[in-house]
């Protein structure tokens, strides 16, 4: 009888000791299916912007317009993604859609609704280069603007000091024409005078 129980707590041990090997092998799979798992979904819900920004550089017109139909499509169903997305069609320079100011403002809205960790650490680099080059470029516009506005001042100026000296002329040669006709009056006066007497 000491056999069989022996026998009993070694067979004990031994699906024990399996049992623990399994817990131990088996743990870190389900831990890593839940990452993978988790990873997956987060995957599915995110586009790497950069990845995407690259995409659309290489898109004819024609292509970024349907890109854009369904962008717009997308984000009327809700979906972040489009959004972001949208922002970049926006900012793209040869977009139907271009608009520094338009990209800006809903940048910094979206920036304002949700927090960085929607954005992993390279899209949040991305979106980070694209704030300060829309900051940048609104600058230069605005610094164009001024110096368009300053032109028109000057060139307004020169015109109204064109303007002025063109009357000043014409007075003057009025007044020359006048005085012209006055002496050859007075000439012709002097030689009626000279001629009787």
């Amino acid at each position: 009888m000491n056999i069989r129980l022996i026998k009993f707590k070694v067979c004990l041990s031994i699906n024990k000791l399996i049992s623990l090997i399994l817990v131990i092998i088996l743990f870190p799979a389900c831990q890593l299916y839940n990452a993978d798992n988790y990873e997956a979904t987060f995957a599915a819900n995110t586009v790497n912007y950069g990845q995407y920004y690259l995409a659309l550089k290489k898109l004819s017109e024609s292509d970024l317009l349907l890109e854009i139909k369904q962008q717009k499509i997308k984000k009327t169903r809700g979906s972040l993604e489009a959004e972001i997305n949208l922002l970049l069609l926006y900012s793209l320079p040869n977009s139907p859609i271009q608009s520094s100011y338009s990209t800006k403002s809903q940048l910094n809205e979206q920036l304002k609704q949700h927090t960085n960790s929607l954005f992993s650490s390279t899209d949040q680099a991305f979106v980070t280069l694209l704030k300060d080059q829309l900051n940048q470029q609104l600058y230069l516009f605005q610094q164009l603007i001024e110096q368009e506005i300053e032109s028109n001042k000057q060139s307004a100026k020169h015109l109204v000091n064109q303007k002025y000296q063109n009357n000043k002329n014409a007075e003057l040669t009025l007044k020359i024409n006048e005085l012209t006709n006055q002496i050859n009056q007075l000439k012709k006066i002097e030689q009626v005078i000279n001629e009787h007497g």
